[in-house]
């Protein structure tokens, strides 16, 4: 599980960017079910994130097993269909090279359905 944490505010360049990673961080847990394509989960984020002028630059998210990263692994090189009771990943990021980024991380497990999400912490804005 990985949280965005902001120090005091949440500062208003950084909002923009928040939003559109917790939007298909969410979209993408309503995708996830047994039966799902790794390649078009991963597509519908890269597709939005260029939309609106970002590159998703690593994977959507991985298995996690007997191994914290290991397949399948959700990316544009790999077309695997997700099987119900798999426990994988949805981490979209985006990262803004010396200033800032943001990634919104749970782990969940799939089921013929839907997913199960396995972290419960809050995703709106942190602000300690």
């Amino acid at each position: 599980m990985t949280r965005t944490f902001f120090v005091g505010s949440v500062p208003e360049q950084i909002k923009p960017v928040y939003d559109l990673v917790l939007k298909n961080q969410k979209q993408t847990l309503e995708e996830m079910k047994d039966g799902e394509s790794t390649r078009l989960l991963t597509k519908m984020v890269e597709n939005d994130f260029k939309l609106n002028g970002y590159d998703l630059i690593h994977a959507l998210g991985h298995g996690v097993g007997m191994e914290i990263h290991e397949a399948p692994y959700i990316n544009y090189k790999t077309d695997t269909q997700l099987k119900e009771n798999m426990v994988v990943s949805n981490e979209p990021g985006i990262y803004i090279a010396g200033k800032f980024g943001v990634r919104i991380e749970d782990t969940v497990q799939i089921t013929k359905f839907g997913c199960i999400s396995l972290t419960k912490s809050e995703k709106n804005y942190i602000i300690i």
